[in-house]
């Protein structure tokens, strides 16, 4: 989940930390309130004998831990009167101009220590081709 969301480059100022903490919470949010995921529950065997991963119906954390019955009436409200005030679409603006202005400081200092260190980090272009059109 890190390089998914901060990269491969490299940060070790104080301006990227503080970058890195305020994307951190966002991510977790979104991640946690609005990205459903599929988890595996079983296997089974194809015709051919090979195994095949049974998955249940995708649904977000939140989701999971609602229908787990572990929280009580009050933390549930509390949770979803939090969650009603965050919009997933502004969410994504906020972590990708974040993650703008990280690429954008430490860029230069990264490719700089890969030359000499003889590293090539042409393997990471299409994603940073991909975040630079998102700017």
């Amino acid at each position: 989940m890190v390089r998914k969301h901060a990269f491969y480059w490299r940060y070790d100022t104080g301006e990227e930390l503080e970058l890195l903490n305020r994307l951190w919470p966002l991510v977790s949010l979104r991640c946690n309130f609005f990205t459903p995921t599929k988890k595996p529950v079983g296997y089974t065997s194809t015709v051919n004998g090979r195994r095949k991963r049974i998955y249940d119906k995708p649904a977000t954390p939140w989701q999971r831990l609602q229908a787990s019955g572990v929280l009580d009436a009050q933390q549930l409200s509390t949770v979803a009167a939090r969650i009603e005030g965050f919009n997933p679409a502004d969410l994504t603006r906020q972590i990708n101009a974040i993650q703008m202005q990280l690429l954008d400081l430490a860029k230069t200092k990264t490719e700089a220590l890969a030359t000499a260190r003889h590293i090539d980090l042409q393997s990471l272009q299409p994603s940073i081709n991909r975040l630079a059109k998102a700017k």
